[in-house]
Order: C-alpha cells, then structure tokens, then sequence
C-alpha cells in the first residue's frame, strides 16, 4: 500500500466529510504517515481540492448512475486517480489506476472494481469528455455562485480573478527585522536548497520555493514567519509608530501582531485579542518563538462593546472573521464549500466590530478595517455604512484598497480610517 496515497486520501476525507480546513488536515494526516513525502502528498491533495468541482462533472459522466449513486469513499479516490491521470506527468496512467484501486481495496471495501472500470474507461474516453467551454465553473472549479457574485461585482474583470484564485499559492517569508537582514536570510535559505528571491512589494519579505522552510533553524530561531505578501502590505499601510498602544482586535493566530511589533521595534505596547484561549496560546508562542516582548493577549469577543477599551489606542486592527474568497490558492475548498447566501450573517459580525475598533482608537488614532475576501459586501460596503453612520462624522477615510489575486496571488481588502481630534 503506498503510504502518500494513503496520507492525501485521509486528507482529504477530512476536508470533504468532516469540513477540516485543508491545510490543517494535511499536517495531521503528514503526522500520522511519518516517512511520506511531504511535497507530493501536498501538491496532490491540494491539486485535486482546486479541481474538485470539474472531478465530480466527470465522474457523473463516468458513472453509470451518476455521482448521486457513489459512496463518498469511492468519489474521493475517483478524483484522486482522475486527478493524476490528467495533471500528475510523474505517474503513468497505468500506476494511477493500480494505486488508486490498491486504496480502494484498502479503505473503500467492495468498490475496487468499480475504481478500476471507471478509470479505465476515463483513460479510453477521455478525449470525448470535453467540458463546456461556457461554464466557467468547471474551467476553474469554483462554485456557480461564487462565480455569479465575482461577475456581478467585477464584470470584466472577473475571468481575470477566476484565473488568479485558480493560481496556487505562493510562499512569502517575512523577516523578522530585529533578528536578521533580509539578504542574509535569503543567503541562508539558497544554503538549505531552498530558492529565495527577494520581494519588490515589501523591504521585508522574500518569495521563497522549497521545502523544509518551517523546521529549518531559521524559523524555529525566530528570523523568519510566513505570511502572504497582501497581509504584510496592509500591515505595511497601516505602519504603527514605535511606542505607540495597539489593539488587534481579531489577532489568531498572532502574524499581523507579530509584524506590528516588528515594525515598532519591539517599542510599545500590543493588545492581542481573540475570542478562543487555545489561539491566544498561538499568539504567545508565536511572540515567544520571533523574541517580542510588547504582545499581550485578551480573550475577547470584538462584537461586543468593553467600555474599558474606550478611546485608548494609538492604532486599532480589526482583521474581521469574513468569506476568505481571496484566499483560495492556499485554502482551496473555498472553491466548493463557501456558500455566498451566509455571507450576511458575516456583515453584521464585521460592522460591529468596526463600530466598536472606531470607539477605541484616540482622537487622531487609525483604524484598519481587513479582510482576505473579494466579497464587496464584506469589504466597501461594511466601510461605507460605518462612514455614513452616527459614527461617520468622527472618521475620515485615508485609503480604501483591494489587492487582487492576479497581482498578489492572495485576494485582500484593507481600508484605513483616521478618528478626528
């Protein structure tokens, strides 16, 4: 039995049944199958999650019955021995179809045969299935929905989205400016193997493609984190002084604070809040493992108005729970799974946080309102209807921007508003 096979099948189970964020359930299933190759069962599982809306198109065509009449085990090896016929050149067709029917014998009883029949006849067929050239969400496997608000929002912009969220993602290293020069860093890294190539968009951070980056002494010793490029830039936008009080109101798993206090100096003081205590304890270990002093954090719930916090920041960062559209090249279930009809119950979580992030910054404080969605609901549209309420007349809007998944790989949305004095 091949032990990757095995790691990304359970991988995926867990994300396609138990709803587990993917790169979550990567790790655990890396850790349980000690010994396996982490980039191949990476790619892989995170290969057939972004194809996974076209995967189950074909397996309707394929099945006799339809996808409808397909256990749940048996559709998850399907798409993984599709998904290696079709995009994985290092498995020959004939070993995709042996080790897929190996998985089935071993974790889908009974279904073997019928593993085996379907990717034959996909091997034999495949030309013929042709996918309808105006269904744009089976060229890009995103969900109808999400597509219908992406092109009701962008318009002619929204193939060019559709093309960047398909994009996998990217690793941006963020150098922990206190510890280390970034072109030593990078030095350290191509030492390692691991190609680093300096960013233009940020002073701090280095586009980097490798492996071992997060167990190598580099991270562990606390010089580098990882973080996307358009969550340092909105952090970079903000530029809290040295000395000055922060408050990061949605702050798990703590790398905005982190680069706060890096970009401070370590000068100040940091009020890192979260509603769970098992993501404070990732904040603390976070600023323990880069050596930052000025982090605090505060189980807290950022709906819910704490007079005590009234007008006592210099800087508030409210990074408010949102649809994560923006983020699908590193979270590719979004693509299936995200369900554009809950998306107000996220609008009134976010303006009562921005309500609130707006009564506790000072006169002359900044306020940064930040999602990782493209979802103009979530994004202009909450800003607007806080400048154009009882709270407007206090705020001025300093800048309002939307980084895009074609230039930053990572969709992202950052507004930044000044309290009057």
């Amino acid at each position: 039995m091949n032990r990757d096979w095995l790691a990304v099948f359970e991988a995926l189970k867990s994300v396609y049944t138990d709803g587990a964020y993917s790169n979550m359930a990567i790790n655990e299933a890396l850790l349980h199958h000690k010994g396996c190759k982490e980039s191949f069962v990476r790619n892989y599982a995170k290969g057939v999650l972004r194809e996974s809306i076209r995967l189950d198109y074909l397996i309707d065509k394929l099945a006799s019955k339809g996808i409808g009449k397909v256990a749940q085990r048996p559709i998850i090896i399907l798409r993984m021995g599709i998904y290696a016929i079709d995009k994985m050149d290092s498995v020959p067709d004939y070993a995709a179809v042996s080790e897929a029917v190996n998985l089935a014998k071993r974790v889908a009883k009974n279904s073997d045969r019928f593993v085996n029949g379907v990717l034959r006849t996909y091997i034999r067929e495949k030309d013929e299935l042709v996918i309808p050239s105006d269904r744009l969400d089976l060229k890009y496997s995103i969900s109808e929905p999400v597509i219908s608000l992406l092109s009701r929002q962008y318009g002619e912009d929204t193939e060019d989205i559709l093309k960047g969220l398909k994009t996998p993602s990217e690793t941006i290293i963020r150098v922990n400016r206190l510890r280390a020069k970034r072109e030593d860093v990078a030095d350290s890294l191509r030492a390692l193997g691991i190609e680093a190539e300096l960013c233009r968009e940020s002073e701090n951070a280095i586009r980097a493609s490798g492996s071992g980056i997060i167990t190598s002494d580099l991270y562990k010793r606390g010089f580098i984190s990882v973080q996307s490029l358009s969550s340092m830039m909105a952090i970079e936008a903000l530029n809290p002084a040295a000395g000055s009080k922060v408050l990061d109101m949605c702050a798990a798993p703590g790398g905005k604070s982190a680069y706060m206090a890096e970009l401070m100096g370590d000068r100040g003081e940091i009020i890192a809040c979260d509603i769970h205590e098992h993501r404070l304890e990732l904040i603390r270990k976070s600023a323990e493992r880069l050596g930052l002093s000025i982090i605090d954090t505060r189980k807290s719930d950022g709906t819910a108005t704490d007079s005590s916090l009234i007008e006592a920041f210099d800087y508030v960062l409210c990074d408010v729970p949102c649809s994560g559209l923006g983020v699908m090249p590193s979270k590719a279930e979004i693509a299936f799974s995200s369900d554009p009809s809950t998306y107000g119950e996220l609008t009134s979580i976010q303006k009562a946080i921005l309500r609130n992030a707006c009564s506790y910054a000072k006169a002359g404080g900044r306020i940064e309102y930040s999602t990782c969605t493209l979802n103009k609901d979530e994004n202009e549209k909450v800003v607007e209807s806080i400048l154009n309420g009882s709270e407007g007349s206090l705020l001025k809007l300093l800048e309002m921007k939307t980084l895009l998944p074609y230039n930053c790989k990572v969709g992202f949305f950052y507004a930044i508003l000044e309290k009057n004095s």
